[in-house]
């Protein structure tokens, strides 16, 4: 029967079978190490096999001065600790993404009533700004503030013509601007 060094050294050079001995001396050993960090069946059988393919992958790095069992059990080791990190991080990221879809399910679309509150004011603010404009302003205003017509459609109702139109509701909206508080009056 070959030690496992030996066993190693025939792999390297591609003899399947010693690679094969390697694992059957060595996998429930692996598992168990592996179940004992990651607690999961399903876990541990994916631990080990990376660990195997680590193994196959990096037989040219084993120089034989720690015994093969301590070699394997330190892959192992690496990979189960990644593996319970990679998870962590996936549960962390999972979470973060529940928690942003309950919260934008849990926030109204409706207006705060501060928003409601601030709404209001500004309303009268702008509904008394409008009230100090001469009535040829305020009726432009207002039919272009309705948004129903062109201003085609609002020369032909105020009985003036379009570009007349134009440049009375240019000069409501810079006269409402200039009254309102806040200047945050744009439509």
């Amino acid at each position: 029967m070959l030690s496992d060094t030996e066993l190693v050294d025939r792999a390297r050079v591609g003899d399947a079978h010693a690679f094969g001995e390697l694992y059957r001396r060595h996998q429930p050993r692996l598992y168990r190490a592996a179940l004992a960090i990651v607690r999961s069946t399903a876990d541990a059988e994916d631990v080990t096999q990376r660990t195997w393919l680590r193994a196959y992958v990096s037989l040219q790095h084993f120089h034989g001065t720690a015994s093969v069992t301590t070699w394997l059990r330190a892959i192992v080791r690496n990979a189960a600790i990644d593996h319970r990190r990679a998870e962590r991080r996936r549960l962390e990221r999972d979470v973060g993404q529940e928690l942003d879809t309950v919260l934008s399910e849990s926030v109204s679309a409706l207006p705060s009533p501060e928003d409601i509150a601030l709404l209001n004011e500004r309303r009268t603010c702008v509904a008394r700004s409008l009230a100090t404009l001469p009535p040829r302003l305020q009726t432009a205003l207002r039919l272009w503030c309705s948004g129903m017509y062109t201003y085609d459609e609002m020369a032909q109702i105020a009985r003036i013509a379009t570009g007349t139109m134009k440049s009375r509701v240019w000069e409501a909206r810079c006269e409402v601007t200039r009254l309102f508080p806040s200047n945050t009056y744009r439509q």
